[in-house]
């Protein structure tokens, strides 16, 4: 490409991005390693894509390269690949269509990327790993001894040699070289022969293969010269493992993320991993500056930036910040607070039809279920999206499904609309004895999420499809398609909901033992103070030790909860809970709702 076409090509995609010059220096710079910290809203995808575009146009990646994207999440990484395939082309000449285009990037999540280097060479570690990896049955480490046929072949050491591992990448400590031999070996030993392999398996047989096998390393080094990450700050001990093997001198760096978005800490999302890469790896740290989620709402528009700002300076009050209305309902119990909830969705659900609304809890318990009493008694419809990762349901509807995937479809891959209704259509038979409301709920999204394919997903091949069901269900995400459900109101987690959008948020039990939870809330010193709300006097002085360190972490949460609204976000609280025993306490707002820069107004 000419200078002259570089510079129009700098001309179009400067217009394309509104001239928001932060985007733009990520997008031109002449650094080849990025660290970008990118908030919900803040135009992150189409500038990573913008970015690719340069790169590709300006010779910095040379065919037949290609760009290797990972992302936490198997429904991200899909929707980064369409995005690519779909944009890209207009931005770089038309005679660069989608299909070209998507050979030239591959997307997909850690373990998506690790099956296709097991399957190149996979034999190096183990002769079962000749066979395709995708048909393994793939499950937790904690899932073992709930099948009994491998609860059969492991004695009990072996058993919590296993569970050890899962505990420690849980924990943020990479295992050592010695626990993670043993623990391949017993994989190998005991699990391929039975059909089985672990998540953690497929990651650390990779890394295994990348560490021990020099020419391996080199070649995928060489192959993916530049290296995007997204949700960067989701990253676990074993994938930054991964990724500092995939990394060489000459490897070109884009890493996305948001620090404030970290809410899977407790399954070992590194709490330093941003930082621990700038440092490692001398990249160029650039931040987006402008909201465009909110950028019609000033109030909403605050609201993110005082929340942020609180997380950023250990919640010290700056004098200059001004305040963000944001509304509320309180009541005298929860059945009150749950009705002033319902009366507003009707409220919403009147003004707009199309209107899509979540209510979003912190967990399920009593109070959760007084929301959706008061729902059905209005006769509202919802989606009931309050289950777990860890729930037995969940989990256990997943591993038969996945089960069921690979028999039907694992030998032909060959996968069209019709064979995958006849697919979701047949669990529905499986589950006809057990169709209790979380399994209902996940047949529901697996009908969702089928549709989605035969749609919006018809540009991927059918090998793609089959590796995103497989992906989604070993990775238990059938969640995420909570998107692709053709109701007007979810009930839902936060957790559940990252990585999701709707018109209206409604956080629901903003008290304190619930958000924040029960354990954040027993380390404060003043948990037993009688006010109506909350105030934890949460400043750089008054924290230390470990409550401050939980207490920054569920900052989070809130965080997330709150930028799932594309338009609203609404808050409630009452003057009784439920505790988990089910007994009625007494309550109030807890500290969130009192923290610099938030001022609570009636909705």
């Amino acid at each position: 490409m000419s200078k002259i076409d570089i510079e129009q090509l700098k001309a179009k995609i400067a217009a394309q991005h509104d001239n928001d010059q932060k985007q733009l220096e990520v997008i031109f710079s002449d650094s080849s390693r990025l660290m970008v910290e990118a908030p919900a809203g803040y135009g992150k995808t189409t500038t990573m894509i913008s970015r690719i575009a340069y790169l590709f146009a300006t010779g910095k990646i040379p065919n037949p390269k290609r760009i290797l994207g990972l992302t936490f999440s198997v429904n991200a990484a899909l929707k980064i690949k369409r995005d690519i395939a779909g944009k890209l082309p207009s931005l770089i000449g038309g005679q660069n269509n989608p299909s070209l285009i998507n050979e030239k990037v591959t997307a997909t999540n850690y373990h998506g990327f690790c099956k296709i280097v097991l399957k190149k060479y996979g034999f190096l570690i183990a002769e079962a790993l000749r066979r395709d990896v995708n048909l393994f049955r793939a499950i937790g480490d904690s899932d073992v001894d709930r099948i009994d046929e491998l609860k059969a072949a492991l004695s009990v050491k072996e058993l919590n040699s296993i569970k050890n591992i899962e505990s420690n990448i849980k924990l943020g400590n990479m295992p050592e070289d010695a626990s993670i031999i043993e623990y391949n070996e017993l994989i190998v030993q005991k699990l391929l022969p039975l059909g089985y392999i672990t998540h953690n398996a497929i990651i650390l047989f990779a890394t295994t293969l990348l560490s021990n096998y020099t020419e391996v390393r080199k070649f995928y080094q060489s192959y993916y010269p530049l290296l995007i990450v997204d949700e960067f700050q989701d990253t676990n001990c074993i994938a930054w493992k991964l990724l500092t093997l995939l990394i060489n001198e000459k490897t070109k760096l884009l890493f996305l993320g948001d620090p404030l978005q970290r809410i899977y800490g407790f399954i070992g999302a590194l709490p330093n991993i941003m930082s621990l890469a700038v440092e490692t790896y001398n990249m160029t740290q650039i931040c987006l500056e402008k909201n465009y989620r909110f950028s019609s709402n000033p109030e909403m528009l605050k609201l993110d930036a005082n929340i942020r700002a609180n997380a950023a300076n250990s919640f010290i009050c700056d004098p200059s910040m001004k305040s963000a209305d944001l509304p509320a309902f309180f009541g005298n119990n929860q059945e009150n607070e749950s009705t002033q909830i319902v009366e507003k969705v009707c409220d919403l659900l009147k003004s707009s039809e199309n209107c899509r609304i979540a209510i979003l809890c912190r967990g399920r318990g009593g109070n959760s279920d007084k929301i959706e009493q008061a729902l059905s008694d209005v006769g509202v419809s919802y989606f009931y999206g309050m289950f777990t990762d860890d729930d037995p349901v969940y989990v256990d509807f997943h591993i038969k499904c996945q089960s069921a995937f690979i028999r039907r479809f694992g030998k032909t891959k060959s996968i069209n609309r019709r064979a995958l209704l006849d697919f979701s259509e047949s669990l529905r038979e499986t589950f006809a004895e057990n169709n209790n409301k979380v399994t209902s709920s996940l047949l529901s999204l697996l009908d969702a999420l089928v549709e989605k394919m035969s749609t919006d997903y018809a540009i991927v091949t059918p090998e793609d499809k089959y590796q995103l069901m497989i992906d989604i269900l070993e990775n238990r995400q059938l969640k995420q398609a909570m998107e692709y459900i053709n109701t007007n109101v979810i009930v839902a987690t936060v957790h559940g909901a990252k990585g999701l959008e709707w018109d209206y948020v409604f956080l629901a039990d903003l008290e304190r033992w619930i958000f924040p939870n029960f354990h954040i809330c027993n380390l404060c010193p003043q948990k037993f103070s009688p006010l109506v709300r909350c105030s934890c006097h949460l400043d750089a002085n008054g924290i230390v030790g470990e409550f401050r360190d939980a207490i920054i972490d569920e900052i989070s949460v809130f965080y997330v909860g709150v930028t799932r609204a594309r338009k609203q976000v609404f808050v409630s609280a009452s003057a009784k809970r439920y505790n988990a025993t089910g007994d009625e306490k007494a309550s109030g707002f807890s500290c969130w709702a009192s923290l610099p820069g938030i001022r609570l107004v009636k909705a």
